[in-house]
């Protein structure tokens, strides 16, 4: 990676410090030292907004605790760690943003270089694929008292998947038949995500953007099957709410909000 190339994001603060890896366990992890070393001086030396970038990860992980795959040279994998002006009950909205973030800018960068993609779509709360198939996963965490740690991992140039994820992922590259620039991507998602946050902190929800989200979501007036506590229902998807919970919609009419648990998606990951 050409780490040169990231310097336009010093420009208006978007960054004031980068950490690079050649490899480590994890960016999110790397990002928490930083933050407890921070605690220990009552936040007087933080250098933020930053972010954390490393070529491999051993050990990344997405929701639920899952295993991320982070091969050499071949994808994003990053955290950006912020301090925002926001509630604590409002953080799980930089979920919602940094999806907007990441499908824009693939979407920028698609149409800047003619590219061919087939449509880029979020899989709530925290994944966007390209057709049916998964390239990027969010992993926002809240470290006390009020740092927020950004975990993105993009499968960019990645050519080959193991056996079990072959039909669950897929890379920028398989699905555009060309080569994408790490370094241009990596700028224009931070950009933009850092844009969206400060107009997030002066408001009071996310009613800003969930038109637009509703009609990036894959599963928008769709059946869903919500696994939650062992349980699995079945409910149609009416698209977020102003908090970034997702609408569902019983047999009976009735709305009500999800806020945790695993959405499945009708022909998304295999399931159908």
């Amino acid at each position: 990676m050409i780490i040169s190339k990231l310097d336009d994001l010093y420009k208006d603060s978007i960054i004031k410090r980068l950490w690079f890896y050649d490899e480590t366990d994890s960016t999110n992890t790397r990002a928490k030292e930083y933050v407890y070393k921070l605690n220990n001086t009552d936040g007087k030396e933080a250098d933020l907004p930053g972010l954390f970038l490393s070529e491999v990860q051993t050990a990344g992980r997405g929701r639920m605790g899952r295993p991320w795959k982070s091969p050499a040279g071949t994808g994003i994998w990053m955290s950006y760690l912020i301090r925002p002006a926001l509630d604590p009950d409002r953080i799980p909205g930089i979920t919602i943003l940094t999806s907007l973030a990441v499908a824009d800018s693939i979407n920028e960068y698609a149409s800047d270089h003619s590219i061919t993609m087939p449509e880029i779509k979020i899989k709530w709360p925290n994944d966007i694929i390209a057709g049916s198939r998964k390239i990027c996963g969010i992993l926002t965490e809240l470290v006390a008292p009020d740092f927020v740690i950004n975990g993105i991992g993009i499968n960019v140039n990645t050519e080959d998947f193991p056996d079990e994820l072959k039909d669950k992922a897929t890379s920028l590259k398989l699905a555009g038949s060309t080569l994408w620039d790490r370094e241009e991507l990596i700028i224009l998602v931070i950009k933009r995500l850092n844009s969206l946050i400060r107009e997030y902190e002066h408001e009071t929800s996310l009613e800003f953007v969930r038109e637009k989200y509703n009609n990036l979501l894959v599963s928008i007036n769709k059946e869903v099957v919500i696994s939650h506590d062992t349980k699995n229902i079945v409910r149609i998807s009416r698209g977020i709410d102003h908090t970034g919970a997702l609408l569902v919609e019983a047999p009976d009419g009735s709305i009500s909000a999800v806020s945790s648990g695993e959405v499945s998606v009708r022909g998304i990951y295999g399931y159908v």
